[in-house]
């Protein structure tokens, strides 16, 4: 990624300014030696909070007199606990890639804006493998098919979904212990934790409670299926409305929003209890017998049932299915189609499939988009606080990658860079008051360092070459 700045933008937005206080022996007097560097880890937040609380239903979602697939199902009032402050530090945390383990990986990693925080990708790059199963979207999960989480469904509220990946050894990584050292050392997280919470401690808790709030806050009610709905779709096109018809005579059956099915409870791993009423809904005739078995995996004799995402959005959050195997939206309406299986499970598609023509394929993409909401993959309270906001065109200065483990560092730590062409880079090693404490020149990709004459702090490494430089924190313990 490139960065373009100024010399007067890299000291005021994107450059951290450090000041190094020291005294000429035989003068007596302080000198200052001025160091800058470039160094983008404070988020670019508002004055005063977005309002993530401002949420309000359309009036159709109430309204039993429109067949919209929600007809007054839907608890209107179940977001109301969401609050500005908490989710503005969820949106902090969901970005910040210094909390992971490699310093390389956030939550946005695999869940990004512009796909409606899915994945475009048929699995994510963890730290170590590809992730099981493909990215789902988070666009509103806190009110749409809100009972079980994941694909296979195995837990049964947001708490639970996001504390799994956030210390998934292969996805964020987190090691909480560590997370709360490096967020208290940092200008920002303590004062957000005391607009959020009232206070400046920093509990596991918290941080998930934090990202709930703004995963929660995720809603697409600016489509044109919600501004057409409380008009019974006058504004819809022929083709559109002759979708959304074919949509609720062949697909509403399983895909409808809200409370599910008749569900009594979330699912749960270590139980044997069947909490779904009828699980055979989540089957859609893949294959006979699936190498993935979903919920299969936790709960016996449910092989290949999994959970049914939301259809807001659904033309930003290529690929489909959980092995993403479908690459577009014409596919799976292909597949619907023709190539159904029939399983044990799957009785309420056709055996042979729905057998749609071409004009039915083409109306029921046409309705499927019009459940698009443009605006929610560009709205700034769900983007990324770290993006450098400058855009200029004085200096071209290319970042190297870099990751460091452990962080904090107890004796020794490992710096990663990318440095595929084996170029010789310098290392600098720069202590809170901007002081160079260690030099030399590394080659090659992954760099050990000790903690030798280092005390207990914050300190800053600068990796650089020709045209091309970047900083990371270290914390030693």
């Amino acid at each position: 990624m490139l960065k373009k700045l100024t010399p007067i933008l890299l000291i005021s937005a994107s450059v951290l300014f450090f000041i190094s206080m020291a005294y000429d022996e035989e003068s007596k007097t302080q000198s200052r030696n001025f160091i800058f560097t470039i160094f983008n880890d404070q988020p670019d937040l508002p004055e005063e909070p977005f309002a993530y609380s401002d949420i309000t239903f359309p009036s159709h979602f109430s309204n039993d007199t429109i067949e919209t697939g929600y007809d007054g199902e839907t608890d209107t009032t179940i977001l109301d606990f969401v609050t500005d402050d908490k989710s503005t530090l969820g949106r902090v945390l969901f970005y910040d890639k210094t909390l992971s383990a490699m310093e390389n990986i956030s939550c946005a990693s695999c869940h990004k804006q512009e796909n409606s925080f899915a994945e475009n990708k048929a699995f994510s790059e963890g730290i170590s493998s590809l992730t099981k199963r493909n990215s789902m979207s988070l666009n509103d999960l806190g009110w749409s098919n809100n009972v079980g989480f994941f694909w296979d469904m195995s837990f049964g509220d947001m708490t639970e979904m996001i504390g799994l990946p956030l210390k998934d050894e292969n996805e964020v990584g987190a090691v909480i212990e560590d997370v709360v050292v490096k967020m208290s050392m940092t200008d920002y997280y303590p004062d957000l934790f005391i607009k959020a919470y009232g206070d400046y401690e920093i509990t596991e808790e918290r941080i998930v409670e934090s990202l709930v709030h703004f995963i929660s806050s995720m809603v697409t009610f600016e489509s044109k299926f919600d501004k057409a709905a409380d008009s019974n779709f006058s504004t819809f096109t022929q083709q559109e409305f002759d979708g959304l018809q074919l949509f609720q005579q062949s697909c509403a059956t399983c895909h409808v929003e809200g409370n599910l099915f008749g569900m009594n409870g979330p699912g749960n791993p270590t139980s044997n209890q069947i909490v779904m009423e009828l699980p055979f809904l989540f089957n859609n005739g893949l294959e006979v017998e699936p190498i993935d078995k979903g919920v299969g995996d936790w709960l016996e004799g449910m092989d290949g049932l999994y959970k049914l995402p939301t259809m807001r959005n659904i033309a930003l959050t290529a690929p489909y299915m959980h092995d993403g195997r479908f690459e577009t939206l014409d596919d799976v309406i292909d597949f619907y189609s023709e190539d159904v299986v029939e399983t044990d499970w799957n009785f309420l598609i056709p055996a042979d499939g729905f057998n749609f023509n071409s004009y039915e394929k083409d109306a029921l993409k046409a309705f499927l988009m019009t459940l698009t909401d443009e605006s929610f993959i560009v709205d700034e309270k769900w983007s990324d606080p770290f993006e450098s906001p400058v855009n200029n065109t004085n200096i071209e200065i290319q970042e190297i990658s870099l990751a460091v483990s452990p962080n904090p560092m107890s004796t020794s730590a490992i710096i990663d860079i990318q440095n595929p062409s084996n170029e010789t880079l310098q290392l600098k090693v720069y202590n809170e008051l901007g002081q160079l404490l260690k030099s030399d020149n590394i080659r090659g990709e992954r760099y050990e360092m000790d903690k030798i004459g280092l005390i207990p702090g914050v300190y800053s490494i600068q990796i650089s070459g020709i045209n091309k430089m970047s900083t990371i924190k270290l914390i030693v313990q």
